[in-house]
């Protein structure tokens, strides 16, 4: 560009490059002194205005509104937007080939833990470009796993705040678990492994405890788990008084797939569930907000399920001794009480000796009176009947 000359702005470039078309390529038609242009014409100059204002490969931020993945060609045709408060600010077409799309999922996955969906705010290499068939797109060429990552984790630090601002964070730690949770409301995948390894543990415990599982199927990851999750554990709220406790399992997916447990309107249903929720939703390397707000974080369905028992041990423990205490009351208790029968019988046979005693010495009294009054009578009467017989005699 010459020193002094002005920069074109984009639409002066289509119009120059109509006005090159026009000299260079098909002259425009010419009527009633006006000049029209067929719209190849015009799609033509806008085409190479395009590429004169945008001939690089540029790095993009915006929110993917939906992917448009067709799985029988492999390419990927996302429709981006821009918000702001909500509002969508901007938003255009993009295209990813077959090639580039899996060596982009593949490399996206491994670092962000999550495929490439819906609602992900990311970053990527593009070039605008312009074709008179399919109109305005961007050419996806590469996408930065790092930028969405840390996207998920400031709207992940954002939940956790709004949570706590409202009251929410710990609500569903203050939910009473009961002394023996057999009844158990179950949001999982019927034929999911973590469910199964839940079931396993707590059906054929060594205890032989007895549990009563209601499974309430739901998706567990991708575009639609945050709905239906919600919706499930809105459904048992409406029959609480059934359920002692509520149980999430996921299990056998690895990282991928979790940060729908991160989503705020997840996280808010399960603090506000009426029932103690324990969250067994598989290994991860930072915790989810669901796991931090769920009344016990057990990560893997095993565990969760060992946690169940864990329960009933802690209710069994109290009957073992609540027994022995009470075993050792009764034992003390006869124990004093023949104590006490020991000395009231020592007691007893002293008071009856002594008494035996008394008697005795008051019998002996007694018969010595009786002897002695006994003797002076008897000498009394021997007397009189001397007195009789002499007086006979000498009459």
């Amino acid at each position: 560009m010459k020193k002094g000359r002005k920069k074109r702005s984009f639409w002066q470039n289509c119009f120059f490059s109509l006005s090159l078309c026009g000299e260079a390529c098909v002259m425009p038609e010419t009527k009633n002194n006006r000049k029209i242009y067929s719209l190849q014409e015009i799609s033509s100059g806008i085409s190479r205005a395009i590429q004169r204002a945008f001939p690089d490969y540029y790095w993009i931020k915006a929110e993917i509104a939906k992917l448009n993945f067709y799985p029988k060609s492999g390419h990927c045709y996302p429709d981006l937007v821009e918000k702001q408060n909500g509002l969508v600010k901007a938003q255009i077409r993009a295209n990813i080939w077959a090639g580039n799309y899996r060596t982009i999922q593949q490399k996206f996955k491994a670092v962000t833990g999550e495929p490439l969906k819906d609602g992900l705010k990311v970053l990527f290499l593009a070039r605008v470009n312009y074709h008179e068939h399919y109109g305005l797109a961007l050419n996806i060429l590469d996408v930065e796993p790092s930028f969405t990552l840390g996207e998920m984790a400031r709207e992940k630090q954002q939940t956790i705040e709004r949570l706590k601002q409202e009251g929410l964070f710990e609500e569903n730690k203050k939910r009473q678990l009961p002394l023996l949770p057999k009844r158990v409301a179950v949001i999982s995948v019927e034929t999911s492994k973590g469910y199964s390894d839940f079931k396993n543990v707590l059906e054929n415990n060594a205890w032989h405890y007895r549990f009563r599982l209601t499974l309430f199927p739901a998706l567990l990851q991708g575009d639609g788990a945050v709905a239906s999750i919600t919706s499930q554990l809105k459904s048992i709220a409406e029959i609480r008084q059934a359920f002692d406790v509520v149980a999430i399992i996921r299990g056998g997916g690895g990282d991928v797939g979790l940060n729908a447990y991160d989503n705020y309107h997840l996280a808010k249903a399960v603090a506000l569930c009426p029932l103690p929720v324990i969250a067994g939703i598989g290994h991860s390397t930072n915790l989810t907000v669901v796991q931090m707000v769920a009344f016990a974080n057990k990560i893997t369905p095993t565990e969760a399920g060992h946690f169940l028992i864990q329960q009933f041990h802690n209710f069994s423990v109290r009957l073992e001794n609540a027994k022995s205490r009470i075993r050792q009351l009764a034992t003390d208790k006869v124990d004093s009480e023949k104590q006490h029968f020991l000395r009231l019988s020592n007691l007893f046979a002293i008071h009856t000796r002594n008494l035996f005693s008394h008697h005795k010495m008051h019998w002996i009294y007694l018969v010595k009176r009786l002897e002695q009054a006994g003797g002076g009578l008897l000498e009394k009467e021997k007397e009189k009947l001397k007195n009789k017989a002499s007086h006979l005699k000498y009459h």
